[in-house]
């Protein structure tokens, strides 16, 4: 495992199956090259049945719940990791585009 991706996974029991989540995280990491550090931690969830699934990086912190049993998770995490991802990027575009209007909707009513 790379420096750049810390990956905790808990409560399944199976090491194989671990650590082919691990490397499904961390390809899935590599292959949309994202840059800075990102950790991820994959544990079982409060409600039972389903796994959490955290991601921290950069400005980026998401939290989700998975319904799967654990011999699944490498299967459906590179997918949900993305579009976790483009949620909150597309999230912090609007979020901008926001700010940015409201910046210029009010230097020109100032000027005006």
């Amino acid at each position: 495992m790379s420096a750049r991706f810390t990956v905790i996974i808990e409560g399944v029991d199976d090491a194989s199956v671990a650590a082919e989540i691990e490397n499904t995280i961390v390809g899935s990491f590599r292959e949309m090259a994202l840059p800075g550090d990102w950790r991820v931690v994959v544990k079982p969830s409060a409600v039972s049945g389903r796994f959490d699934f955290l991601v921290q990086g950069l400005d980026v912190r998401h939290a989700m719940s998975i319904a799967v049993p654990p011999s699944l998770l490498s299967a459906l995490i590179p997918r949900r990791l993305r579009e976790s991802l483009d949620r909150s990027a597309f999230c912090r575009a609007i979020a901008g585009a926001t700010t940015t209007t409201t910046t210029t909707t009010t230097a020109t009513a100032t000027s005006a």
